[in-house]
């Protein structure tokens, strides 16, 4: 017998357990509990140094640019990413063959290995950006999210350099 409840198991006004508020309390806990589970997974995947070149008017598909890092213990595929400003985002890598470069899609993602870093860079693996609704211009910022096979999702701001890939510099 609890000091709670009554001999018969019924509740009693003491009962802590019956309480709606109480019951509320802790559906509001799991909630936060859950959320913060949620929102965990995302933090393990970190993006640094995210970037575009600047494109000429006229041209709607551009390049981004950045470093991948899994500080998990999950493994985590990146199957592409959205912008409202485009149509489409997909993995790309460019690579020579027979002496010259090509580009191709890669429609299965890029596996990121628990405490792997992936390089997304010029010449090599990159975020194609098509459908363009105007040029990247040198100095704004950009927002795209990432998408990843497991339904997570990581939002990365592309800061639009130079077409040269220099970060805009400043003179004060």
């Amino acid at each position: 017998m609890t000091p709670f409840r009554n001999p018969a198991g019924a509740s009693s006004a003491r009962d802590p357990y019956s309480h709606s508020s109480y019951r509320r309390s802790m559906l509001a806990f799991l909630a936060l509990v859950l959320a913060a589970g949620a929102g965990s997974a995302s933090a393990e995947i970190r993006i640094d140094n995210a970037w575009a070149r600047a494109t000429p008017p006229g041209i709607d598909r551009g390049a981004g640019y950045m470093t991948l890092h899994n500080d998990g213990e999950q493994t985590r595929t990146l199957t592409g990413a959205t912008a409202d400003w485009a149509q489409s985002v997909e993995i790309h890598e460019s690579r020579e063959v027979d002496g010259q470069m090509r580009m191709q899609a890669l429609p299965e993602g890029l596996t990121l290995e628990p405490g792997a870093t992936i390089e997304l860079a010029p010449m090599g693996l990159h975020l194609m950006i098509m459908g363009m609704d105007g040029p990247l211009t040198q100095g704004e910022e950009r927002s795209l999210t990432l998408e990843f096979r497991n339904g997570e999702t990581r939002k990365a701001q592309l800061d639009i350099r130079a077409p040269d890939g220099t970060a805009d510099q400043h003179s004060h």
